[in-house]
């Protein structure tokens, strides 16, 4: 049976690029919340928080803030739950002790080992249906498009 939702066609023509964007972010961010929105964290900026941060290297407030688009008074609550629930540590800069990093803890990166195999979920829909080169390079253009001056 065909739901009334799938009938739907969106157009795709120069007019609706905005219902194009509106309508992809919202499937997709479900997606990939799915399963990550729990009691520890309720919020999807603090998997993305999470997720910028399991490179390893520590991060300022100010450089997350600034690739995040989050407002410093938004992300220091966020943060500050972060903190308490045991998923980042903050850390005095070792080479400017004037600068504040924050790193995952080790609960930190055990939680992003979900998000991580969330991610993979993602990306094989993405794969199944458009093949892995054509997944990649679309996964690099939203990246650019991310970055494009508007």
């Amino acid at each position: 049976m065909v739901s009334a939702r799938s009938m739907v066609t969106v157009a795709t023509g120069s007019d609706s690029v905005s219902e194009v964007f509106f309508r992809a972010e919202r499937r997709w961010t479900e997606a990939l919340c799915r399963g990550l929105l729990d009691g520890d964290i309720a919020a999807i900026e603090g998997w993305r928080i999470l997720g910028m941060l399991r490179g390893g290297d520590g991060l300022t407030m100010s450089d997350i803030s600034s690739a995040m688009s989050i407002p410093p008074p938004t992300l220091t609550r966020i943060v500050d739950k972060l903190v308490e629930g045991g998923f980042v540590i903050r850390r005095v800069d070792a080479a400017d002790r004037r600068r504040v990093l924050i790193y995952l803890s080790a609960r930190g990166k055990t939680k992003v080992r979900k998000l991580v195999k969330q991610e993979s979920l993602v990306k094989a829909a993405l794969v199944e249906e458009l093949g892995e080169d054509a997944a990649v390079g679309f996964i690099r253009a939203l990246a650019r498009v991310g970055d494009l001056p508007l």
